[in-house]
């Protein structure tokens, strides 16, 4: 393997990244959201503090907190009392959102069944082992030492 396979072999990974995430955002759009709104609401589910989803997706609170604001006045969240952090309350999702969430999720298994099918012979397991291996190994060249 050369220096160019493993370049190429990345770029790679970044278009299949920017199209995967086009294809979230025809998903998404299909029930007025964006792939952003979706990703927010799914993470918080029955409750889950704006920092706390914000990490979980390795976003920026201030982002995540505009996008669960716009979910809410839609009525698709809520924010709920916090019973460990006053000043932090929970974001849940309301029924509304449940239902969006359950036809992008329908739609989602469709698109996946239909990957697979146009793909062909993917070992789907160890592709996903190597890309769990790439991403420990790109992580770990951003870590300081201590």
């Amino acid at each position: 393997m050369t220096d160019a396979d493993v370049d190429a072999a990345l770029h790679a990974i970044f278009d299949a990244n920017r199209i995967l995430r086009e294809a979230s955002e025809r998903i998404s759009a299909t029930t007025g959201q964006t792939h952003s709104r979706r990703m927010v609401l799914q993470t918080a589910g029955d409750g889950a503090t704006v920092p706390d989803i914000a990490r979980k997706l390795g976003l920026q609170r201030q982002s995540v907190q505009r996008v669960a604001d716009e979910l809410v006045r839609a009525g698709l969240a809520r924010y709920d009392e916090n019973p460990r952090h006053r000043r932090s309350p929970l974001l849940a999702t309301t029924a509304a959102g449940t239902a969006t969430l359950a036809t992008i999720q329908a739609m989602h298994r469709g698109w996946v069944e239909e990957i697979e099918a146009a793909a062909g012979e993917v070992d789907w397991g160890r592709l996903r082992g190597e890309l769990d291996r790439i991403a420990r190994a790109v992580d770990g060249l951003h870590q300081t030492p201590e």
